[in-house]
């Protein structure tokens, strides 16, 4: 089986192309579209036993430009850096993962896949995004308790991978520039989750 190294080899070129027509910018396996309120990105991820891929999603508020004394490059963003992140799955919700081939067209097969699916189900969440840069505000208190339920409607289908904690961290951080009493409510509601050992560099 090729590595990953050679996977992307067979990829980049088609992905970014068509990557490319969505206004995106990179090759490889990262690619970053840069828009006045978020950062959205697009990445392969390689899988650590070797073989195979998966795609993943990322959007980042530019409301959160830092993390603990950390400043965030948005220009340099990755997808798995970025607070708001989905994979992209098939039809039934499962993530999906493709098999490296040793056929170099079968692999440009995958990219042409992978495109599809971005244009399905995830370019009309950067629209969303894009026509309401405030669409976090939708996201209340009761939505942390159970992240895999309501906030996916709200967010145009966007799965997240996150916990309750951080996504109170993060809304925390928003609404911090524009409205202190709610961040005071997210930061409680995050504060109340964690106990008296926890490491989380949010705290």
């Amino acid at each position: 089986m090729i590595t990953a190294a050679d996977f992307k080899k067979h990829i980049s070129k088609i992905l970014s192309g068509h990557l490319k027509t969505l206004g995106f910018k990179g090759s490889g396996f990262n690619y970053l579209l840069d828009t006045d309120n978020f950062i959205f990105t697009i990445g392969i991820q390689a899988s650590q036993y070797g073989g195979e891929c998966c795609a993943e999603f990322g959007v980042q508020p530019k409301e959160i430009d830092s993390f603990g004394d950390h400043k965030i490059d948005f220009k340099k963003l990755k997808y798995y850096s970025c607070e708001f992140r989905s994979r992209l799955s098939r039809k039934n919700g499962a993530a999906q993962w493709w098999k490296y081939s040793e056929d170099a067209q079968e692999n440009i097969e995958i990219a042409e896949e992978i495109f599809s699916i971005i244009q399905k189900d995830i370019s009309p969440i950067i629209a969303l995004f894009q026509s309401e840069p405030y669409i976090l505000d939708s996201i209340e208190i009761e939505d942390l308790e159970n992240i895999f339920n309501s906030i996916p409607k709200k967010l145009g289908g966007m799965n997240l991978i996150t916990t309750d904690v951080r996504l109170a961290w993060a809304l925390t951080k928003v609404y911090s520039k524009r409205d202190i009493e709610k961040a005071k409510q997210y930061a409680k509601f995050g504060l109340s989750k964690l106990n008296s050992s926890s490491n989380f560099i949010g705290k």
